[in-house]
């Protein structure tokens, strides 16, 4: 885990892993443990963080390949919109463009409130209602 992350893991937090073998199941797991000393490579210092996962039913079997998603905030049924949807001014101000025939190019901006995100998703807080449909920038 990177650095700049690390200050918000603690013991016991949960976790998601999502297993290759496994393309529409979701495992839960939490924190075991968080190395006490970060490994610099390539002037970045990142911290081993270990996550056990349950697995009552055996499926799971060693060196399948995982990928982990620790949870520090969860909001469920958030309106959300991928992160190449995004578009943020000078002033850090977040917009998305919408589909709108009588736009320019087809598109209108629209500014939105961003709220949390995981690296591919962004909560929407306002400015966008469901259904709305975004254009993802290139």
């Amino acid at each position: 885990m990177d650095e700049a992350d690390i200050a918000s893991v603690y013991l016991g937090q949960p976790a998601r892993i999502r297993i290759e073998s496994f393309k529409n199941k979701t495992f839960a797991g939490r924190v075991t443990r968080i190395a006490p000393l970060g490994v610099e490579k390539d002037n970045v210092t990142t911290f081993e963080v270990r996550v056990s996962i349950d697995n009552p039913n055996h499926e799971i079997k060693a060196n399948m390949t995982a990928n982990a998603e620790i949870l520090n905030q969860e909001h469920k049924n958030a309106l959300s919109v991928p992160e190449q949807a995004l578009v943020y001014d000078s002033q850090k101000n977040a917009f998305v463009d919408v589909l709108d025939s009588h736009g320019k190019n087809g598109l209108r901006r629209v500014a939105v409130k961003a709220g949390i995100a995981n690296g591919s998703r962004t909560e929407i807080l306002s400015g966008l209602s469901e259904g709305q449909t975004v254009y993802l920038q290139p």
